[in-house]
């Protein structure tokens, strides 16, 4: 079984998640598709993390 892959993201309200998968490609995409929607769409809130971390198979492992 290979190593998960983590990603550390920042929410409109400041909370920070720590995102873990089981591809580092998984990983990559859900950052990508994270910045994107910022950049084209708005904030990134709560809701559009679980949506976009959904279609990766990520999982939240903490939150701060």
């Amino acid at each position: 079984m290979s190593e998960p892959y983590y990603l550390e993201y920042e929410i409109t309200t400041g909370e920070r998640f720590i995102l873990r998968f089981g591809d580092e490609n998984d990983r990559d995409g859900c950052h990508i598709s994270l910045d994107m929607y910022k950049g084209q769409l708005g904030p990134v809130d709560e809701a559009v993390l679980e949506r976009i971390l959904a279609k990766f198979h990520g999982e939240v492992m903490s939150r701060r």
